[in-house]
């Protein structure tokens, strides 16, 4: 990875952090007509998903610093494991929300305002750091089934709360709509799926022109 790799990631990610948490401080004084409480906010895999992304970042600065002072020359393996799995997290809410959301709640909703950053500012600049420029080792295929981790315990506390413990009880209501006509296993196995195919395509992506020989464990 060179200075001018390093520099452009270390800009990169200071602005996912930098808007990440901007966002999540707005929420505290910002106040929806669809919401009680500013902490409804973290029940969205949205917010979830970029504060991944956010602390990915941080990890990333840290060692891009390190490379541009000279005591690195590459992130390790490890750190872009990491980076991965809440790209494609970051990039599963992307795709959700221009699908899924929009033709339900309409744009003005999901695009405008701090949804514009959330839904589509922050996974951009998640996805072309990792694929242009953070680049130091390959990702194997068997790696590429990590991206799963925080969709599946994600869905395990959606199901819980929406299914499990319903709205009328005190949990979540279904504002994802994945249980819509008492669909919810179909709901898991597309999400499931569409997610390891966002896996697949952003670990080709960045594999990309790295050698095959350069993976280095740490």
């Amino acid at each position: 990875m060179s200075k001018k790799q390093a520099l452009i990631s270390l800009i990169l990610n200071s602005l996912i952090v930098l808007g990440t948490t901007g966002v999540v401080i707005s929420y505290f004084f910002i106040k929806l007509d669809y919401l009680d409480s500013p902490f409804q906010r973290f029940c969205f895999f949205t917010t979830d998903s970029n504060i991944l992304s956010a602390i990915a970042a941080v990890v990333v600065v840290i060692f891009d610093i390190k490379i541009l002072r000279g005591k690195n020359n590459a992130l390790p393996h490890i750190v872009e494991l990491f980076k991965f799995v809440a790209v494609t997290a970051v990039i599963l809410t992307f795709c959700t929300v221009m699908v899924l959301l929009v033709p339900v709640y309409g744009a003005e909703r999901e695009l405008l305002g701090t949804a514009a950053y959330m839904h589509v500012g922050g996974p951009m600049l998640a996805l072309l750091s990792f694929t242009l420029v953070e680049k130091s080792t390959r990702l194997s295929v068997p790696e590429t089934f990590l991206c799963l981790v925080p969709v599946v315990i994600y869905g395990a506390v959606y199901f819980v709360e929406v299914i499990l413990i319903g709205v009328q009880n005190g949990g979540w209501p279904d504002f994802y709509s994945f249980n819509k006509n008492g669909n919810w296993m179909l709901t898991v196995v597309i999400i499931l799926a569409a997610t390891i195919a966002i896996g697949f395509l952003v670990r080709l992506l960045h594999n990309i022109n790295i050698k095959k020989h350069n993976r280095v464990r740490s």
